[in-house]
Order: structure tokens, then sequence, then C-alpha cells
């Protein structure tokens, strides 16, 4: 995208085609020569007919043609065949031009009307200037081409007095680093800003860009994009209300419902803010931020406060870049398999780790899990291994107001095809499990060693094993007493487990932003003509403040007025030879 906005610089050639073409003086257009000569009285009008080399010069313009009708008294001439416009290094081409030296304006026109200054040339079929005025303009199809740039659009409108250009309908401007396609554009040529309104199609060999609405400052390579936006490359789309980059810094920010999307890892993150750096490739994202993974058939939803997502290159294969995600404050998360919530989290996004801080409390199924610290390990996009370390503890509902329990200062659950399988519990190990008879509940089990084995069956106590020093005792239901069946730290809390989705994004929540403009990308990729669509904000589009004023084409534009009266100009077949 970046190398395709350079496409504007374009933009700033007129700067020398345009203004060579003005003077502030008026003064009697100067007959210098020609083969021959008549004297003509038509319509009640003095003319002079010159045929064969006719120069003329105003105000250090000169202008050449085959033929032209003169009216010195009116101060104008009709010029046609051949005609050829110089001033200083700039000049322009065409089949007939009629020029008026009273109110400084002219018209040129022709199958194949050119303006060339140094390396830059505009080609089109009809070209209007105002000296008085300082501007010029072209309503039929125009093409602006440098040595390794082309800009092309319906009409054109230059004004020196607010250094303004104006380009409009179907613009596209185009070099080797790709093609910009919009419905209006607008360039500064003091402050050297561009601004593109209406459906705006931004190519290069990397990237798709597209907005309603931007800015472009060629001084300090600041670019926004905004309305709809959204850029798109081969693994990554971002979308935003405005997404702005700075070149000199390798900064970029997006403000308003802002999108990034990791199309190969099917990772999506949502938020209101996002900063972006891209020397280390480093994000942070804020303004509800939230996440959304998809493995398989199912979806991990993340929130936190702020997100901080993080690159480092694998000291391996430095090629390759690995990518981890900071979620600080306030955070919650919910998957089908397994819910959790506490102050900081980490994920790994390569081997898909996930460390869980301060408080954490995790759900899997009938069971609470808690710990100082907790990582959760996957393979093949399913659980695997969860390690809870300082305090660990694991409970379970058996019954009404009965608890099973684990607690020690580390816990490892194994998980076997999604589904957790073994517990080893590690140092300071206590349990308290129940024992059934059939569906009665008889015996409370309460136990401890330093190291405990547990088998589970359908998310069930199936076998428990003590390794060291076992200590065990077992009450009768009837008879336990509640500090008998309750280790230090129990903590039931149900009520704080997300219960689905929406607990953690928004209720009207969409995964993906609807690609405004791919229609007319895909039109574009077929070579189909691209009608663009009306832009909503009419106000703010180029014809609407880009006025031509007296350069608005209209009926009595192409007559020539003598005396009040109007009669149509005089053809070059007109002309006796």
């Amino acid at each position: 995208m970046r190398a395709s906005l350079r496409s504007l610089l374009i933009l700033s050639i007129l700067m020398g085609i345009i203004p060579s073409l003005f003077a502030q003086q008026k003064t009697k257009i100067r007959f210098e020569g020609a083969n021959s000569m008549k004297n003509l009285n038509l319509d009640e009008q003095k003319l002079i007919r010159y045929i064969g080399n006719v120069r003329f010069s105003h105000e250090g313009t000169r202008m050449i043609c085959d033929s032209a009708y003169h009216n010195p008294d009116e101060n104008w001439f009709n010029a046609f065949g051949n005609v050829r416009i110089n001033q200083e290094s700039s000049t322009i081409t065409g089949e007939h031009l009629y020029y008026d030296g009273k109110t400084s304006t002219g018209k040129i026109d022709g199958n194949n009307v050119k303006l060339i200054s140094d390396d830059a040339t505009l080609t089109t079929k009809t070209l209007y200037f105002n000296s008085k005025e300082k501007s010029v303009y072209y309503n039929t199809p125009g093409v602006i081409t440098t040595e390794d740039s082309k800009l092309t659009s319906l009409r054109g409108y230059y004004y020196d007095t607010s250094n303004q250009i104006h380009f409009a309908g179907n613009v596209v401007m185009e070099n080797p680093d790709g093609k910009i396609y919009t419905d209006s554009l607008s360039y500064n040529t003091n402050s050297e800003m561009a601004y593109f309104f209406g459906p705006t199609y931004i190519f290069n060999e990397q990237n798709f860009a597209y907005c309603e609405k931007g800015w472009y400052n060629k001084k300090i390579e600041q670019v926004s994009l905004q309305y709809n936006a959204y850029i798109l490359s081969k693994e990554n789309k971002v979308f935003g209300d405005d997404i702005y980059y700075d070149k000199s810094t390798k900064f970029a920010r997006i403000t308003g419902n802002a999108v990034l999307v990791d199309t190969v890892n099917q990772a999506f993150v949502y938020g209101n803010k996002v900063n972006f750096w891209e020397d280390s490739e480093n994000a942070e994202v804020s303004g509800n931020p939230h996440l959304v993974k998809i493995d398989n058939n199912d979806t991990l939803y993340l929130k936190a406060d702020v997100f901080k997502i993080i690159s480092k290159k694998d000291t391996i294969t430095p090629d390759s870049t690995h990518r981890f995600i900071k979620a600080l404050h306030n955070v919650k998360f919910y998957r089908s398999d397994i819910q959790g919530l506490c102050d900081s989290l980490i994920y790994f996004t390569h081997d898909s780790i996930v460390k869980m801080y301060s408080q954490p409390i995790l759900w899997q199924n009938e069971n609470q899990m808690t710990a100082d610290e907790i990582t959760i390990y996957s393979k093949n996009k399913k659980l695997n291994q969860i390690d809870f370390i300082g305090n660990a503890f694991i409970t379970s509902v058996e019954d009404t107001n009965y608890y099973n329990q684990i607690r020690g200062k580390k816990i490892v659950v194994h998980f076997s095809d999604g589904k957790a399988s073994k517990i080893d519990v590690n140092g300071n190990g206590q349990a308290v499990y129940f024992i059934r008879d059939g569906e009665i509940l008889t015996m409370a089990n309460r136990s401890e060693s330093a190291r405990i084995f547990i088998v589970l069956k359908n998310n069930k106590i199936s076998k428990v094993t003590f390794k060291q020093k076992p200590l065990s005792n077992l009450y009768p239901i009837k008879k336990v007493e509640p500090e008998d069946i309750t280790l230090k730290g129990f903590s039931w809390q149900p009520n704080k487990r997300p219960k689905d989705k929406y607990d953690i994004v928004p209720k009207n929540f969409i995964l993906l932003p609807a690609e405004k403009g791919n229609e007319g990308r895909l039109k574009i990729l077929n070579n189909e003509d691209i009608q663009h669509i009306p832009f909503k904000e009419e106000s703010h589009r180029v014809e609407n403040y880009a006025k031509p004023g007296n350069l608005k084409k209209d009926k009595k534009q192409d007559k020539l007025n003598v005396k009040g009266k109007s009669r149509k100009p005089l053809k070059f077949k007109d002309i006796e030879r």
C-alpha cells in the first residue's frame, strides 16, 4: 500500500505545466506574421484573415497556426490547423484555438490536444485556461504521463491562487509501484496535501487497500484511509474507520472499529485503537479489545483492557518471526471446552501456549482450577496439558454442599483427545473425594501425600495413588463435619465463570466487516469498466468545492460574441485558400 501511495507524486507535475500559461497584465494581442492576409467584414465584424505560418504573441506567450481570423478591436482571434502555444518550457498543441486577449481566456481543442512541460505531458481533447482567474481545466478525458507514471481522469482543474489541483471522474494513477483508482482527488501544490473522495482502490503487488475518503501528505509522507477502510494482503486483513501511516517513523495507527485478521492462523483482533510499529512489528490494542481464534470446529474468545502484540525473531531460523500477545487487566476468555479469567495473560501464537497470572481461574467441564500461575499447552489444536504452579487447587461438585478438592504446590493435568485423563500432584498434596454405593453417597476420603496420582474417567475420579508418606482418613457421610472435608484455600466461584461468547464479545458482534469495495476490486482485476458507487458524503466531492466559475462549459462559451450578437466560431473550411 505504501508503494502505491507514491503514485500520488505524479500530481506535482502540473506545478511546472500550468503557472507558465498565466500573466498579470492586460495587453493587446500582437500579430507577428503570416504568409498572406486579407481584411474581411463578416456579420458587422472587422476581421483579418491570415493563412500560412500564422504567428501571434500575448504577454510572453507565442501562438502559431496554419490559419486564423483575428479581431484586433475586440482583441481576440480564432486559430485553425497545427495550433501551437509556446511559453518558456511549456507547449500546447491542438487543432483549434479560440483566444480572447481581453479576458485572457482560451480554449484549445482537437482529437489530440497536448500540454507538454519538461518530462510531463497532458493529453486531452479540450483544454480551457484563464490567466485572470489563474486557472485551467479540461472536461474531456485527460491523461498526464511522465517517464514512468500516468494519471487519467474525466475532468481536471487547476487554481493557481489557491495552489489547488482537482481531478474528478474515474481518476486512475499508476506507476511501477502500483495503481490507484478513485472518484475524485484534490492536491495542494503548496502544502503537498492530496485528498481523495469516493470509492478509492489502491493496488500493488503485495497489497490492496480501499477507502471512501482519505488524504496523503507528500511532504512528510503520511497517509490516512477513512470510511469503510481496509487493507488486504496475502496473509492479513486490516479494517478501521481511520487507517493512518507515517513512513518516516514507520508507525501506523488504526482508530474506530479496528480489526486485524491473520487469515493463515484464523486469528481476529478487535479494538477501538491500534498502534503499530513497523520496525519491531509490535502493536498495542486498546478500547474494548478482544480476540477471536478459530481452531478446528471450536473458537476462543478473549478480552482484556489492553492487548500488546510483540514479535521476536527466531534465533534458530532468523527469517521466522514468533509473536505473542499480552492481555493486561480484567482478562476473561471463553471456549466451549475451557473458560477462564485473570489479571494478565500471555498467548504464544507459534505453539498456542497460554500463561495466566495474578489470581487466575480456569473452568474445564465440572472442574474449577486455580493457582498462582497457570500454563496451558495444546497439541493438534486440542488441550494437551495444564500446569498449576503455586497454591494449586482443583475443585468440582460431587453433590449438594459436597466438593471434590485437590491441593498442592504444583498440579499437572494431562489430557487425552481433549479430555482430562490424569492428574499429578507434587508437593504437600491433599485430596478430598467421595465414595458412593451405586448412586448413594456413603463416605468422604481426606488424604495427604507428597505426591498423588489421580486417574480420571468421564471427568470423575477413577483411581487415586499416594506415592510418598500417605495419610488418609475416611468419614461416614452422615457424620462428616464441614471442616473435615474442606481444604485450606477452598473457594467455589461459579458466578465468575463466562457462560458463552457474549460474556466476551458484544451482542452485535460480527466476525469480519464487509469488504464494501470488493465488487469494484474484482471488476478492476478482471479489466472490466468500473462505475464508482456514489459517495454518501456528497459535500466532500471535488465537484462541490472545485467549481470552475466562468470556466464552466455552457452553450454560449463556444460562440463568438460580437456587438451583442452571437455566432458559431469560424471553421477551417470557411477559409478561402
